[in-house]
């Protein structure tokens, strides 16, 4: 177990690390806030649907396509779930920052810090199971996230054209059919895969450096939804998940991570964009981002010492 912790708060170490960076960049006005919206794009448009075709970058293999739709089919089925636990604890106060708090408790950092994460802990497996997590994620976030915190009714038409979709669209029928990528195009793919991990933790390291730490402290909003995101919901799936005989240690450390990360920096974007409660979104990224450099280890080590000893 020690040695576990050990392991994990090592490479969750290393992310904060990146994380650090951009934070005393962006103090020190080395990247302003357009530079920082522009390195968001770059990310969400060019470097992550590169991940995730990166991900599916291999020969077709029955095992692995079955063990993906099993991972696909627990993923939202725990995830359905947080919108209901979501939904059951944030019934009261206002609309605009009731909002706020139940995309918080839905949706984690899965895509910034998760898919960085879950490939330290489990490898290549960990990359590509967080990448399915995370297309699975964006389905349910550019629908049922948008339509909450926005008022708006479904857009069909967003889902479809969602970065993370397209990057589906391109990798599936690559790892479905064998298909082999041109060299030039699969070096510049994965190259720009590589960018995940540091250029989103500059970009979360931006974020907290323009939060009001201050202020976050003192709203108990922020600890509570911190709890429930990082301590209650990881608490209630995970058991389920560890019991499950069709999961392997891969896609349950995956699992682990994508349930246990922080709020989504999305939450802040989408409550600024929408007219929410912005200032609170921003203290509950920042805030939640801070808590897990404790929690995030504790529970990957547990879990991975629990699927150990079976």
């Amino acid at each position: 177990m020690l040695h576990s912790f050990t392991v994990v708060f090592g490479q969750v170490l290393s992310l904060f690390i990146m994380i650090a960076v951009g934070f005393g960049m962006y103090k020190a006005k080395r990247i302003t806030d357009a530079g920082a919206a522009q390195m968001t794009d770059l990310l969400l448009y060019a470097v992550t649907p590169c991940v995730v075709m990166n991900a599916f970058n291999r020969p077709f293999d029955p095992e692995t396509a079955a063990a993906i739709a099993v991972f696909a089919g627990v993923s939202a089925f725990f995830l359905i779930l947080c919108i209901f636990i979501g939904t059951l604890i944030y019934r009261g106060g206002d609309d605009n920052s009731r909002t706020v708090l139940r995309f918080a408790s839905v949706f984690s950092n899965c895509g910034f810090m998760g898919i960085p994460l879950a490939g330290a802990v489990c490898g290549e497996m960990g990359t590509l199971y967080a990448s399915v997590f995370v297309v699975l994620f964006n389905l349910i976030q550019w629908t049922y996230g948008v339509a909450m915190i926005s008022g708006e009714k479904l857009s069909l038409r967003k889902v479809i054209i969602n970065p993370c979709v397209l990057g589906l669209m391109a990798g599936l029928p690559v790892f479905l059919l064998s298909l082999r990528v041109p060299s030039p195009v699969e070096n510049a793919v994965s190259m720009l895969a590589a960018l995940n991990s540091p250029l989103a933790m500059i970009v979360i390291g931006t974020h907290l450096a323009k939060a009001d730490i201050g202020s976050a402290l003192r709203d108990f909003r922020c600890y509570t939804a911190s709890a429930l995101r990082l301590i209650i919901l990881p608490c209630v799936i995970m058991p389920a998940v560890i019991a499950l005989p069709w999961l392997d240690n891969d896609q349950t450390l995956t699992l682990a991570v994508m349930f246990g990360a922080p709020v989504a920096a999305s939450c802040a974007l989408f409550a600024t964009k929408f007219r929410r409660d912005s200032g609170l979104a921003s203290r509950l990224v920042a805030m939640s981002t801070l808590f897990s450099m404790g929690t995030l280890p504790v529970l990957v080590a547990a879990v991975k010492a629990i699927i150990g000893s079976r």
